[in-house]
């Protein structure tokens, strides 16, 4: 490590001593460790501008000190992502995510990022530090029927990049899914077609290569598709069946570094982690496990949350946390979906379909599993989108890197 960093502080002091000489003699030129300082302190959008100013500025820009040093400090400052579906848009969002319990910000105001176009269903990955995988149809000049494509965005950049389709027959489903591996530093898609409801022809794809190409890798347990994934410390968790017909589930642990596959049964008494409704989350560091408490949406009295201890051993630990009832029946309006838990043990929920009345404030309710208590806040600047179809993912990370870099 300290020799990777060695080598990037050389590269870095070259840039800046060859820029240094071409100054004007008579002039006393800003130091730029002074440019870089102010440049950390800037929002992601003022760093686009400070790229068409001088050659200088986008050089220091584009350094890797520069980007990994605003990418660790933006980590220190998640973010909540919203992805908004509207007519044929695709809207996203941040806002803020709150890290301090006692904190009693009671209204926030998003930060617009981008939109696409899109012309049939797609799926959003959730997103990793910066990145966004998404899978939609666009329609081609010339062409009446859409075409799927899979696309990696960076919202605060605005930039993308569209991957080859994957080595199958154009007629088979696809399913795809996003991982990282913090050791090698290290994106990479995991794609499988669906044929008679079983994944077959899993295949990977890792970003930063030369040439972006499909490898062919080997699943030893045969499975069905499921719901989203998650990332956690290298490893890609999504929930699956043997079969859509067998009651065996399964949570499948795809190793991103090594690129092997592993499986948790979930037994019996587990069974209600792989619901439909249920929602993979990132508890400490530990794969976990949102589910609504009973089967009444409008009678619901609080949820659950289920924490795997040693994967090895299949062991679950469960914790119910009980609304208020004050809260009760105010939750019991909405459809609220989870988004997650913050690193301070509070679970985030938000409306999946808010109302698009201008009158009718858009909320994200915090719940603080420690104190038993639930602070909502309105998030403002969201209306012209409001209405339809919403996603909201947590620890959402600004990145300045362009997106070739990675």
């Amino acid at each position: 490590m300290n020799s990777r960093w060695q080598t990037v502080s050389e590269a870095r002091q070259a840039t800046l001593q060859r820029h240094s000489t071409n100054a004007d003699e008579n002039s006393e030129p800003i130091p730029n460790d002074l440019y870089i300082e102010i440049f950390l302190r800037l929002p992601v959008k003022s760093i686009a501008t400070c790229r068409c100013v001088s050659k200088l500025w986008a050089s220091l820009l584009g350094l890797p000190y520069f980007t990994e040093l605003y990418f660790t400090r933006s980590s220190a400052r998640p973010r909540i992502l919203f992805a908004c579906r509207k007519d044929s848009e695709l809207c996203f969002f941040s806002t803020p995510q709150l890290l301090n319990p006692d904190q009693r910000s009671s209204l926030i105001a998003a930060s617009y990022h981008m939109k696409i176009p899109f012309d049939c269903r797609y799926n959003i990955v959730s997103p990793i530090g910066g990145l966004v995988f998404i899978r939609y149809g666009h329609i081609f000049e010339g062409r009446k029927t859409p075409e799927l494509l899979s696309v990696i965005w960076n919202p605060s950049t605005r930039q993308s990049l569209t991957l080859p389709r994957p080595n199958t027959r154009k007629r088979l489903c696809l399913q795809s899914y996003f991982g990282y591996d913090p050791t090698e530093k290290q994106y990479k898609v995991l794609s499988m077609s669906v044929e008679g409801d079983i994944y077959k022809e899993h295949q990977v794809l890792t970003l930063g290569t030369e040439k972006l190409s499909w490898r062919m890798i080997e699943c030893c347990i045969p499975h069905s598709h499921g719901s989203k994934g998650i990332c956690i410390n290298g490893v890609l968790y999504y929930p699956a069946r043997a079969d859509i017909y067998s009651g065996i589930g399964m949570i499948v642990c795809f190793h991103v570094r090594s690129e092997k596959f592993s499986f948790i049964k979930i037994l019996k008494p587990f069974i209600r982690i792989l619901r439909p409704t249920t929602t993979l989350i990132n508890y400490n560091g530990k794969l976990g496990s949102l589910v609504w408490e009973g089967s009444n949406y409008h009678k619901r009295k609080g949820f659950e949350i289920w924490v795997l201890g040693d994967p090895g051993k299949n062991e679950w630990s469960k914790h119910f946390y009980g609304l208020p009832l004050l809260w009760q029946n105010i939750l019991a309006k909405d459809m609220l979906m989870f988004a997650g838990v913050t690193g301070t043990n509070e679970v985030v929920l938000s409306s999946r379909y808010p109302s698009d009345s201008p009158s009718q404030p858009f909320y994200v309710f915090y719940c603080n599993l420690k104190c038993k208590t639930i602070r909502r806040v309105e998030i403002q600047g969201m209306k012209p989108i409001i209405g339809y179809h919403n996603y909201i993912f947590l620890d959402y990370v600004e990145d300045v890197k362009l997106i070739q870099a990675f």
